[in-house]
């Protein structure tokens, strides 16, 4: 399963977080705002914990093949707890 992992810039604030939860998915670029380098470079739950470290819930997590927004959860979604 593909994953696609935005950043809104604009909500960003360089709390490392993610980065730091998932180093091979998130790095902080030179304007010290967070970017994706692979989506796919942890596991779908590292992904998700990555993006749950964010205090501004800057990172999106959507399901490439189905659309699906995992992160952050819409009403009708489940989030996985681990």
């Amino acid at each position: 399963m593909s994953l696609r992992v935005t950043v809104n810039t604009a909500k960003c604030q360089s709390y490392k977080r993610c980065a730091a939860v998932a180093p091979a998915v998130f790095a902080i670029s030179d304007g010290a705002k967070a970017t994706v380098l692979d989506p796919n470079g942890a596991s779908q739950d590292e992904v998700i914990k990555a993006a749950r470290a964010c205090p501004y819930r800057a990172i999106s997590v959507t399901v490439e093949e189905t659309g699906e927004q995992v992160f952050p959860p819409t009403p009708h979604t489940t989030v996985p707890t681990s």
